[in-house]
Formats: C-alpha cells, sequence, structure tokens
C-alpha cells in the first residue's frame, strides 16, 4: 500500500488542483496563473470563438452528452465513422476509437501479447504501456533510453527466440520532449523479419504538423496510437494498424469491449477541429521553442534533480504568475526531479520572458 507519510517526507505528495479559470489560466489559492502544465499544445481546448461556433453547430444536430453503451453494444452517432474514416483516409491504415490513450495502450497491447511474442521497451515509455506489459504477465525487455545500440543488442539476442518482436517507443516523450528514432526502429524492421513496431504519438500528433512523427512513415509503422486530448483539444484516442488487426482489437481489447464509449457530441467536436486549417497555431508554438530554447519541441523539461528543488522552482514560478508543475518520482527517474513547461501556441514570447528569465538565473 502507498506510504503517504514516507512520501511527504521525500518532497513527493501529491494533492489533486481545482481551478475556476479556462485551462490557458488557473485561478490556484487566489492567484492567477498562466498554465504552462497543460497538454493543450494548440490552445484548442479553451479557445472561446471555436466553441462558441461548434455550440452553434449543435443546436441543429442529433449529437447528445452521454452515449449509453459501450461502442460493440450500438454506436449511437455516425460520428464515429467519421472520424475513424478521416484517420483511414491520411494515414493510409485501419482505424478505431478508444475512449483514452491510456485505454487504447492497456487494452491493445495487452491483445498483442502471446507465449511467442516479445516486447522490447524504451525505458521511458508511458505508465500505460508499461501497465498494459506488467498486467498481462508479457514477455518484455526494457532497453535505455533513445539507445539505438542497446536495442538492436535485444534484437539481436532475442529475434531467433520468439515468434516476433514489438517495439514499443514514443514518438515524442512526454516528459523529456525528444524524439524517438523511428527510422532506426524501421531499419532494424527491415533486417529482421519478426519486427513489429507500436509508436505512441500521443505527444506529437497534431502539434508541430498535422499528422505527427509517424505520418510520412505510417505506412510501414505496425500499429500508431493517437490522442485527441492533447493538441487536437477534445478527448478520446485512435488506434491504427491493419485492417485485420482492428477486428482482432474489436473482439479483444478490454476497455473497447466494457467501457461506456466516449459521448457523440466529443467526437463532433474531433472532427469539427481536424477538418480546419491550425498552420498558423504550429507556426507560432515553433517560434515560442525557438525563444525558450530549452528543447526542440513543445515538451520543455528542466531537470534540477532533487524533489525539494524542483518544488522550490515551481513555486518561484508561481509567484511570477506561471503555474510551471514540478515533476518527480514515480513519473520521472529518481534524482531526476524537474519542470515539465508545456508550451501553447495561444501564448506570445512576451508571455514568457519573466519565465526565461528565471531559468536562466538556475
Amino acid at each position: 500500500m502507498f506510504d503517504i507519510q514516507k512520501a511527504k517526507q521525500d518532497n513527493n505528495f501529491r494533492e489533486l488542483k481545482y481551478s475556476s479559470i479556462s485551462s490557458k489560466f488557473l485561478n490556484l489559492n487566489g492567484k492567477k496563473l498562466l498554465n504552462l502544465g497543460s497538454n493543450d499544445y494548440l490552445g484548442i481546448a479553451s479557445n472561446r470563438a471555436l466553441r462558441d461556433e461548434f455550440l452553434q453547430i449543435c443546436l441543429d444536430s442529433e449529437w447528445y452528452f452521454g452515449s449509453g453503451a459501450s461502442r460493440l453494444v450500438y454506436t449511437s452517432s455516425d460520428e464515429f465513422e467519421r472520424l475513424e474514416s478521416w484517420f483511414e483516409n491520411k494515414f493510409k491504415k485501419s482505424a478505431l476509437i478508444f475512449n483514452s490513450g491510456y485505454c487504447a495502450n492497456l487494452s491493445c497491447i495487452s491483445a498483442l501479447n502471446s507465449n511467442d511474442t516479445l516486447f522490447i521497451a524504451d525505458k521511458l515509455i508511458h505508465a500505460s504501456m508499461i501497465d498494459a506489459l506488467k498486467l498481462s504477465n508479457a514477455n518484455f525487455k526494457r532497453y535505455a533510453h533513445n539507445d539505438n545500440e542497446a536495442l538492436e543488442s535485444l534484437v539481436k539476442q532475442n529475434y531467433d527466440k520468439f515468434k516476433r518482436i514489438i517495439i514499443l517507443s514514443e514518438a515524442i516523450f512526454s516528459m523529456d520532449g525528444d524524439r524517438a528514432d523511428i527510422e532506426f526502429m524501421l531499419s532494424l524492421k527491415r533486417r529482421y523479419d519478426n519486427i513489429m513496431l507500436y509508436i505512441d504519438e500521443a505527444h506529437s500528433f497534431f502539434a508541430l504538423n498535422e499528422l505527427g512523427i509517424c505520418g510520412d512513415m505510417s505506412c510501414d509503422i505496425d500499429f500508431i496510437l493517437v490522442t485527441l486530448s492533447k493538441a487536437v483539444g477534445s478527448s478520446g484516442a485512435v488506434l491504427l494498424g491493419s485492417k485485420e488487426y482492428k477486428d482482432i482489437f474489436i473482439n479483444s481489447a478490454r476497455s473497447l469491449i466494457y467501457s461506456t464509449s466516449i459521448p457523440p457530441i466529443n467526437v463532433a467536436w474531433s472532427n469539427f477541429i481536424l477538418a480546419q486549417d491550425h498552420s498558423k497555431r504550429r507556426e507560432n508554438l515553433v517560434n515560442l521553442i525557438n525563444y525558450l530554447n530549452l528543447n526542440s519541441t513543445h515538451i520543455c523539461p528542466f531537470v534540477v534533480g532533487e524533489n525539494a528543488k524542483a518544488l522550490e522552482l515551481s513555486k518561484a514560478l508561481n509567484e511570477l504568475g506561471y503555474f510551471v508543475p514540478a515533476i518527480r518520482p514515480p513519473t520521472v527517474p529518481s534524482g531526476k526531479a524537474r519542470l515539465r513547461i508545456s508550451l501553447r501556441a495561444d501564448l506570445q514570447d512576451s508571455d514568457l520572458m519573466s519565465l526565461k528569465r528565471l531559468l536562466d538565473e538556475n
């Protein structure tokens, strides 16, 4: 059982936060803070103009706030088919909607497990993927983060021992903000005929470009997981793969079978957002990345090491009007506590000046 007292002693105790303002700003303890902890990378989730335009459309629609059952009992709106068709046309792969990225990873990776399958996973993959491996009692090995030599070594050691090897990775890693070397993974797939790739695009899809890092390589990647709750500003997730595997997941992915589906109105909002041009937002996001100059992506970690130091800096930024969460173990490795700065396209350079100054001093 979780030891609350030890967590408090280690500066590792967490509490829920509540705010009375939109996702662009938080009102914490009576102070208005610019929210740099959200995954709303394009500023869509908190955009009033887009919201109001969509609500006008809703008045003439048959969309509702409840869905009533799982997708296998009935689908209450053709918006689900419309959304899956958008992904199938863009990625040239079959698409299947799930309630969340966590649900999709948990049930799809579990469904892929078998005695003659080995999963090889980057050390820093998301908790949902790790949970799937552990809960399904999968055979798996992990390699040092983004270490191509270590990955290939594990493939060489095991390719003739298993019918198939599935490599698990994120495209942009959620806490480090760096990119996976997917082209190298594809080179392994070309050299070893039993390799499959499962790439989580949760933090890359729709942010810096429309289709994320995997878009141009989608035909060669076996499974792509995208979420709609981050750059798209909506909710839900989509698993992309072959028609055969879509049928397998429909019949064996437990979070799809046994969870009430997301409401049609959420799916309709995703369709509404995907149909628009967001290139200007992406251009501004790139400008902000270059201005802050901490990373090459919109996820900008500022690693400080100790939990107490991370909490101290987070509090100092609160005083300057910023909400930047302190990320601590087990989310990140012990001794690598950090600030996780999430840039968003509805900001300007001037919004970040005080933050940049404080980080430069530390």
